[in-house]
């Protein structure tokens, strides 16, 4: 057992890692379909943790009837079986996918059909803790024991993803390696076990009437239902966390694997601790209230902390600096006290070693349940009707208040009042939601406005006197007066089309684009599709000062539509003559999905007849990307017009500049509120517009892909 011990600890390690490694994939595969709005998101992590809380429940029910070589050897197959899904999903999640995904109308069908793709993987991971629980804790230290092995396999699951926070895998391997890495780790992982099992120690199988019966003793159900709630609010934390940390992070393509890669190393190395304290712990009931309070004083204070040293320093402009020290400040005590938390509450729950299954499965469970439900009101509910900070504030003080419920119970005030002041205190210095993102977008002294909705935190800024900056999840992205390139890649493309009777926008920014595209008489109707709903009102609300905007929202052939744009075409009937991605930075959060050739291909199914795609070219990649897929592909530059500048069409038919009859349509399309400068622009642009052919895929497949976005993965 010496060696066997740490050996089986260092599988787990691994196995936790293969864990953390699927829940990232396979979201990033469900979210091509599925879409990437805080709905479709937080549907995906609430079936992804459901099944792991029946796991948990399950295999701690089957644990206590194995004997510890039995435990291990289930053990074992569970992580073979779920290597082996691995090496399916790729084919079950993206490739089956479409066709059932157009069917999934509601919320309620989305999450079972989610649930039932991923309950078979995921419950087997919820029931592995209780099984090695069973098969390692041999005396009278469970909670010890079970401390470490939760540390371990949290403490891997941040190894799988700090693999996924940067370029180092991803940007030379793309997704599919990495899921058959993850279900290699499983092989090796359920191989492991099964070799080993024969050679464990024997020790006693637990008495069966200890089990179940009149022999069992009863679990200590209000603890298990104080630790749901506690994981309703980790859950909800982590939810408000990732927000805050996507504006910081500027929504690059790793956010979130950073943002989980500091919530799982702070969550592992606290269980681990509570572990080593458990045996200098007197009244373990008592200090799991203690580590509440404490967590919730320590989640307000963390953003109180940044919020008061930007106002006081400055907002740090270096990158990596905010990149770093704001992530750690916010996260890092809190979740280390909630791993403490962990060890401690199984202290009290885990009294007997026959029931180690039963009650480390049952308060995972417990916890689970908390997690998904925490998971769903903060996605659907609370953020967009209460805003970061006062949903900060909730979650804080609910964490306080199960800290202070002996002391509220028993009218002790001279223990309940200082905490409650310093709470008050803290929830007071946070500051309003304006303000707190007016702080972390660096805007300081600026006439600042924002607005948050279920998916995006959006913000204009006005820079200079009467220039509006928008931000979208702390990018730059476009502004009004609404700038030449943007009306440009609205304006341009539907001139070289007979009959843009109807056009297609996804991506509303400013409102820039599809303000280019209504100048046309031709056009009988423009469907702008924007995954950030909170930019509509926030752009709408500068109509009385801007006639661009005000002629835009009063456009009748406008329809403004919250939707993601890809799972929009992929859920359309509809076919466009013209249609404009307005899209984001590559190195933007899953911007690949809208540069990949599966995209284009997406696009080409919806387009009519002669019909036209256009779309910001960033790199050479995208270009022969589209070229890969369309028969006909153009970059359109024009005079004075640097090639970042530049747009591509593709199509069935050749492109090209016909100058006279680009410049009698265009001659149609002046519209009102465009300034002299920019008509003057558009002038130009056309009189002197080129077109040059797209630049074959090179040999090798050199193209941005659905599972390997080589440009949004950095790979340059």
């Amino acid at each position: 057992m010496r060696w066997l011990r740490p050996f089986l600890f260092a599988v787990f390690f691994g196995s936790g890692a293969s864990a953390l490694l699927y829940q990232a994939l396979w979201q990033r595969l469900l979210s091509l379909h599925a879409g990437m709005d805080l709905f479709s998101v937080t549907v995906v992590v609430a079936a992804f943790m459901a099944g792991l809380g029946l796991g948990n429940l399950a295999g701690g029910a089957l644990a206590d009837r194995l004997s510890p070589r039995g435990a291990v050897v289930a053990y074992g197959l569970a992580e073979l079986v779920i290597g082996l899904f691995g090496l399916a999903s790729p084919t079950l999640l993206y490739a089956w996918y479409p066709a059932l995904s157009p069917h999934l109308e509601s919320t309620a069908a989305a999450f079972a059909f989610h649930f039932g793709l991923l309950c078979l993987p995921t419950f087997l991971m919820g029931s592995t803790l209780p099984l090695l629980s069973r098969a390692l804790v041999r005396d009278a230290s469970i909670a010890p024991d079970v401390g470490r092995l939760y540390g371990v396999n949290t403490v891997g699951a941040a190894a799988g993803a700090v693999a996924t926070a940067g370029p180092w895998l991803l940007s030379h391997t793309g997704l599919e390696p990495l899921v058959f890495g993850a279900a290699a780790l499983n092989a090796v992982a359920g191989c492991a076990a099964l070799a080993l099992a024969p050679r464990l120690a024997p020790a006693p199988d637990a008495p069966r009437a200890a089990v179940s019966g009149p022999g069992a003793a009863a679990l200590p159900w209000a603890w298990l239902a104080a630790y749901g709630l506690t994981g309703f609010i980790a859950l909800g934390l982590e939810v408000v966390w990732f927000r805050l940390l996507n504006v910081v992070m500027s929504s690059n393509t790793y956010t979130f694997s950073r943002l989980l890669a500091v919530y799982l190393v702070g969550l592992g190395l606290g269980s681990v601790l509570g572990a080593r304290l458990l045996r200098r712990v007197r009244s373990p009931e008592r200090t799991f209230l203690w580590l509440q309070l404490a967590t919730g004083l320590s989640a307000l204070s963390g953003p109180v902390a940044v919020t008061r040293a930007i106002e006081a320093f400055g907002y740090p402009a270096w990158i990596p600096l905010r990149n770093v020290w704001i992530p750690l400040a916010t996260l890092l005590l809190p979740t280390l006290l909630m791993g403490v938390s962990f060890a401690v509450i199984q202290a009290v729950v885990s009294k007997r070693l026959e029931q180690v299954g039963r009650s480390t499965g049952a308060l995972l469970f417990a916890n689970t349940l908390g997690c998904v439900a925490g998971t769903l009101v903060t996605g659907f509910a609370l953020l967009a009707h209460l805003g970061t900070p006062a949903t900060l504030r909730l979650f804080a003080g609910a964490s306080v208040a199960i800290g202070l419920t002996p002391a509220l119970a028993g009218r002790r005030l001279r223990v309940a009042a200082p905490v409650l002041a310093l709470t008050a205190a803290l929830m007071l210095a946070l500051p309003d939601a304006n303000r707190f993102w007016q702080l972390l977008h660096g805007a300081q002294g600026q006439p600042f406005v924002s607005r948050e909705d279920h998916s995006c935190v959006t913000a204009l800024v006005e820079r200079s006197p009467g220039a509006h900056t928008l931000f979208i999840s702390g990018e730059i992205q476009n502004g009004v007066p609404f700038d030449d390139f943007h009306v440009r890649l609205g304006w341009v493309p539907p001139l070289f089309h007979p009959a843009p009777k109807k056009v297609l926008v996804i991506g509303f920014g400013a409102g820039s684009t599809p303000y280019g595209l209504a100048a046309d008489p031709r056009v009988a109707q423009v469907d702008t599709v924007e995954i950030c709903g909170s930019e509509y009102p926030l752009v709408r609300a500068l109509e009385d000062r801007f006639e661009q905007v005000r002629v835009l929202f009063a456009d009748p052939r406008v329809r403004f539509l919250v939707r993601d744009g890809r799972k929009f075409l992929v859920d359309t009937s509809e076919r466009y003559d013209v249609i404009i991605t307005d899209t984001l930075l590559v190195r933007s959060s899953h911007s690949g999905s809208l540069y990949s050739t599966e995209f284009y291909e997406l696009v080409k199914s919806r387009l009519a007849p002669g019909g036209l795609l256009a779309q910001w070219a960033p790199t050479e990649r995208t270009l022969r990307s589209a070229a890969a897929v369309f028969p006909h592909v153009a970059r359109i530059g024009g005079p004075q017009i640097a090639p970042a500048d530049s747009f591509f069409l593709a199509g069935d038919q050749p492109v090209s500049v016909d100058a006279p009859t680009l410049a009698q349509r265009l001659a149609a399309t002046r519209r009102a509120g465009l300034p002299d400068a920019q008509w003057a622009e558009l002038t130009r642009f056309v009189d002197g517009a080129f077109a040059e052919p797209a630049p074959p895929p090179r040999p090798g497949d050199d193209v941005n892909r659905d599972l390997f976005p080589r440009d949004e993965y950095g790979h340059w």
